[in-house]
């Protein structure tokens, strides 16, 4: 009886192990590229300063948006060079190629 009872407490307590899980998620985030942008340029998207626009160029930092509508704004001295709204979804990458002197 014993034997039995060590038996059986042995298979509850296997039924018991750790269970198998994955994590998965969904679909990247979409990235913005600013190409061309002046040195002393700075990015503003949706009204916010995200820094000198120099640095999202793709070599190696891009920046990581949420999906949807943005207001995308670069900045000189003050003085916006380039506007644009653009829609961006999910694992899209949209590059934004700034014209020197063109709005």
């Amino acid at each position: 009886m014993k034997n039995y009872v060590s038996i059986v407490f042995a298979l509850l307590l296997s039924a018991c192990a750790v269970p198998d899980t994955t994590v998965k998620t969904g679909s990247p985030r979409p990235t913005l590229v600013i190409k061309g942008a002046p040195a002393d340029s700075t990015l503003l998207v949706d009204g916010l300063v995200m820094g000198p626009a120099t640095q999202f160029n793709g070599d190696p930092n891009v920046l990581i948006l949420e999906e949807g509508l943005h207001q995308i704004v670069i900045k000189q001295a003050g003085v916006t060079i380039h506007t644009e709204k653009t829609v961006i979804s999910n694992g899209e990458s949209r590059t934004v190629t700034i014209n020197a002197g063109v709005k």
